[in-house]
């Protein structure tokens, strides 16, 4: 499976910031996603989600603990800038009722 797959599965970019901001336990993240973030998550699926990101070796165990590898600190970096890339052109966006108002004309409609 691809990094794009596993980051596209619910929770899972969530799990990585997690483990980047040390809360790198499983009960910690469970109860982080949780609480900081709202998320639910079974502790099946997120046993799976730590099993894929720690097999596409984004994430490390060790001592029962997670941690990132290299990967996983620059795949948060792309991540980042991704979100970053997002939020800019999100704060770009005219309000539907400008976009109404401006749509019959720059169609050429009347």
């Amino acid at each position: 499976m691809g990094f794009l797959q596993i980051i596209g599965k619910k929770g899972c970019i969530e799990i990585l910031f997690c483990i980047r901001d040390n809360i790198n336990s499983f009960s910690n993240i469970r109860n982080s996603l949780i609480i900081a973030k709202g998320l639910t998550l079974s502790t099946r699926t997120l046993s799976e989600r730590l099993y894929e990101l720690e097999k596409e070796e984004l994430i490390k165990k060790k001592n029962g603990k997670y941690y990132l590898t290299k990967k996983g600190v620059e795949a948060i970096e792309i991540i980042e800038n991704i979100l970053q890339w997002e939020k800019r052109w999100e704060e770009t966006k005219f309000p539907k009722i400008i976009f109404g108002m401006l749509g019959d004309k720059e169609r050429g409609e009347q």
